[in-house]
């Protein structure tokens, strides 16, 4: 395959800058004691950080899913992976902007939690929504990405249980492995 610019910037996004930074931003911290949301909340410049994760993230994922929602062959999977999409992304900005203080303000500490693992379940459906809507059309090339898509699930419940609460480790391997799927699908996709 013939690398275009397109290609460097995906490259770039999914196997640099979004692995570098949520590594940056997790820091040295007890990984299965703590999570974002209570990091975002220790400091004004941690808050800022978590805000441009925020974007980072939600930016490539909406970009990504929506290109690939234009690529899908039935207009039903084109809407339903928009609206996925928008509905992840406009719920994790909703997380972000909500800063979590259950001390303070349990029920916006709530809703904030709701928030963020909403994002996380409509983008899993997203990607599932876009594998499924490929499949049928080559079923052989798309059968590692759904076997990826289900590892992801599991080692997601896995580092949920450990700690038996989201953790810094959760949400450093969801949004990795999660951008490295996109990738794997735009690759595939043949864009």
């Amino acid at each position: 395959m013939r690398k275009t610019p397109s290609h460097f910037w995906l490259d770039f996004f999914t196997c640099f800058l979004i692995p570098a930074y949520t590594l940056l931003f997790a820091g040295s911290v007890e990984w299965f004691g703590t999570n974002f949301s209570v990091i975002a909340v220790t400091g004004p410049d941690h808050y800022r950080g978590f805000v441009y994760w925020g974007v980072l993230a939600g930016g490539f994922f909406f970009v990504i899913l929506s290109r690939l929602a234009f690529a899908l062959p039935r207009r039903s999977a084109r809407v339903l992976v928009r609206l996925l999409t928008v509905c992840a992304v406009l719920s994790l900005a909703y997380a972000v902007a909500i800063p979590y203080l259950p001390e303070y303000f349990p029920k916006y500490a709530a809703l904030h939690v709701l928030l963020a693992a909403g994002a996380c379940v409509l983008l899993m459906l997203a990607l599932l929504a876009v594998l499924l809507a490929l499949r049928p059309a080559d079923p052989a090339r798309w059968k590692k990405p759904l076997r990826a898509w289900g590892a992801i699930v599991a080692g997601s419940a896995l580092l949920f249980l450990i700690p038996r609460m989201v953790s810094t480790a959760l949400e450093v391997f969801f949004t990795v492995s999660t951008a490295l799927l996109a990738r794997k699908i735009w690759l595939l996709a043949k864009f």
